[in-house]
């Protein structure tokens, strides 16, 4: 069956572009002791991860996610963690390493106009956590993520409450749906807004 590309006109699309990136001289914001009690990487993603997957960290920053996702997945499995900035890829390597996880990661810088993350999968769980508000194009970037999961993958979706309002994260979770997810839940998140979806597996597959 083709696929058929749906054009948002600019009131209906994602709330993308219009914040600035997290500047990797900040990474400690993003990665310290009380973020890990308030929002706990094993009580978010725990539960989508089991050993051998092949996991998609969008925006990475330096590992908050990545480096736990890597433990969650074990010696077979994989986390590929993608983030624009190679300051922040380079905390991430160097703070996996110290950890011993730095060869269950692969590190992938992604491009200012386009992520290039269509031809990095199959794989099994994809997580955007605060991060589809500071790409400027939403729209291309769900478009990767479906296109990099195995049929039958998730993929996690979460923004901040204070800077994403609903009616923005709405207009996500469709362009979401219109690059072909599906909706699987909306779990709670402290401070945030989320949406679990689904890449349906195709009949006869």
């Amino acid at each position: 069956m083709p696929t058929i590309e749906v054009s948002m006109s600019a009131a209906n699309r994602p709330a993308a572009g219009r914040h600035g990136v997290h500047p990797a001289s900040r990474a400690g914001v993003l990665d310290n002791p009380l973020r890990r009690l308030l929002q706990s990487p094993k009580r978010i993603v725990g539960r989508y991860i089991s050993p051998g997957d092949t996991v998609l960290d969008i925006g990475c920053g330096p590992g908050f996610f990545a480096r736990p996702m890597a433990v969650m997945v074990g010696e077979e499995g994989c986390v590929i963690a993608a983030d624009l900035q190679e300051e922040m890829l380079a905390m991430l390597a160097e703070r996996a390493g110290r950890e011993g996880l730095l060869d269950r990661i692969r590190l992938h810088r992604t491009g200012p106009g386009s992520p290039g993350l269509a031809g990095l999968g199959p794989v099994d769980f994809a997580l955007a956590f605060y991060v589809v508000h500071e790409v400027p194009d939403g729209e291309r970037l769900l478009r990767e993520v479906t296109a990099a999961l195995r049929p039958g993958g998730l993929m996690l979706l979460v923004e901040p409450k204070d800077e994403v309002t609903a009616a923005e994260f709405e207009r996500t979770v469709r362009a979401a749906e219109a690059a072909g997810l599906t909706g699987a839940g909306t779990p709670r998140i402290l401070l945030s807004r989320t949406a679990l979806l689904n890449k349906p597996v195709e009949p006869g597959l």
